[in-house]
């Protein structure tokens, strides 16, 4: 395994040791905090009041090891990605965490209707209101159990209101059902188009190339468009190609088409190491600040966060 780390504007802030690389290590191990040195100016006005700064407010590497942050607005232009692990987890301390970052625009993959539910609710207790759009891709009790609210799939949190929102199974999901969903939403009080989505899991390549070709066709008209997601993929698989040809480019600037370039934070427990799985697409948008990639006990993926502007 390899170690872990925290990336901030693309550079290194500290390491882990490799003792705790995985989610049953991290949970048996003590909380190691590191501290992410950053200046703390966030928007507390409206929606599409003057944005707030890049990666605003500092944040744990293990956030849940800390207090919530007594400023209760969301970071107009911080958007974040996070699979949840679909029912396994300590949802309270899932809301903790997304209450720590206060992002303007949350999607949560393998995602438990009746998980998400609550996260939101809590959230609303902790002073952030979020209105939340579903993409489902099963209905019934499959991964989510009694508790899953009989669904599961994709959710978009926004902090400002869903303008449109839609969502599509791929045509082929490989062996789970896979879609994508997007909503229409206000991010750093500008108008973007964000999706989410979660490709097919590992050993079906053919089955991500698809739904990679299927989802830039659905994005090709968006000019400023956001693409959150678990894409099951190193950036250099070939199955991406489709991403950097159709103008997309990662918030990460260490993480390019070619292997390595120079080096990708990783972000999700992977065999035979830790891999670079989740992602914040950009076209028609930047990154100054990079991404930020959290990681939490909660769950076998990071949480990934980026301010765009």
């Amino acid at each position: 395994m390899q170690p872990r780390f925290i990336r901030v504007a693309g550079v290194v802030a500290g390491e882990l040791p490799s003792a705790v690389p995985a989610k049953r290590n991290r949970r048996r191990a003590s909380a190691i905090v590191l501290g992410l040195a950053a200046a703390v100016l966030a928007s507390t006005g409206p929606a599409g009041a003057a944005p707030g700064p890049v990666n605003a407010a500092p944040v744990p590497a293990n956030a849940a090891s800390g207090p919530v942050s007594s400023t209760r607005a969301p970071v107009v232009n911080r958007v974040m990605s996070w699979n949840l692990h679909a029912g396994g987890e300590d949802v309270s301390a899932q809301a903790r965490e997304v209450a720590r970052l206060r992002p303007q625009v949350i999607g949560f993959q393998e995602a438990c209707r009746a998980d998400v539910k609550e996260i939101q609710s809590q959230l609303k207790r902790m002073g952030l209101t979020y209105y939340v759009a579903y993409g489902t891709v099963r209905g019934d009790r499959w991964n989510c159990g009694l508790w899953g609210g009989n669904a599961f799939g994709q959710a978009v949190l926004s902090a400002t209101p869903i303008v449109e929102r839609g969502n599509q199974l791929y045509s082929q999901g490989g062996t789970e059902e896979r879609g994508y969903m997007w909503v229409r939403t206000m991010v750093n009080g500008k108008a973007t188009w964000v999706y989410n989505t979660h490709l097919a899991q590992a050993g079906q390549r053919t089955e991500r190339a698809r739904q990679v070709a299927e989802l830039t066709r659905a994005t090709r008209s968006r000019a400023r468009a956001v693409i959150l997601g678990d894409f099951n993929a190193e950036p250099q698989y070939a199955e991406l190609g489709g991403m950097w040809s159709s103008r997309f480019r990662d918030a990460d600037p260490d993480c390019g088409r070619a292997e390595n370039y120079p080096a990708c934070a990783p972000t999700a427990d992977a065999n035979p190491r830790r891999k670079k799985f989740d992602y914040i697409w950009l076209r028609g948008i930047t990154a100054p600040g990079g991404n930020t990639v959290v990681g939490s006990p909660h769950s076998d993926h990071d949480m990934v966060y980026a301010g765009l502007r």
